[in-house]
């Protein structure tokens, strides 16, 4: 791989390299749909924002910006993060 390759070599899995930027407070509420119906999340406190670039061998990195919610038992987690946890996760809307 040469020096200006960004792309993840043949050998790495797929990872997510993330950034949060959390403001002090937003005052909003992640309302959320558990995909496999899972209890207590169907609205989380929205702590801010996090940039996340998302690394799969062989391709270029993709990069985006996920909700950070405030979880319980997590504490202040990106959206993606909380679905590694939890099971797949519907952002519905942000209020």
């Amino acid at each position: 791989m040469s020096k200006h390759d960004c792309r993840p070599g043949p050998t790495e899995e797929r990872r997510r390299e993330v950034t949060q930027l959390i403001p002090d407070s937003t005052g909003k509420v992640a309302r959320l749909r558990s995909e496999i119906g899972m209890d207590g999340y169907d609205s989380l406190p929205l702590t801010g924002w996090a940039v996340v670039a998302t690394f799969v061998a062989g391709e270029l990195p993709e990069v985006t910006v996920e909700p950070v919610v405030d979880d319980d038992c997590m504490g202040p987690v990106p959206l993606g993060d909380l679905e590694e946890e939890v099971g797949p996760l519907t952002l519905l809307e942000i209020l």
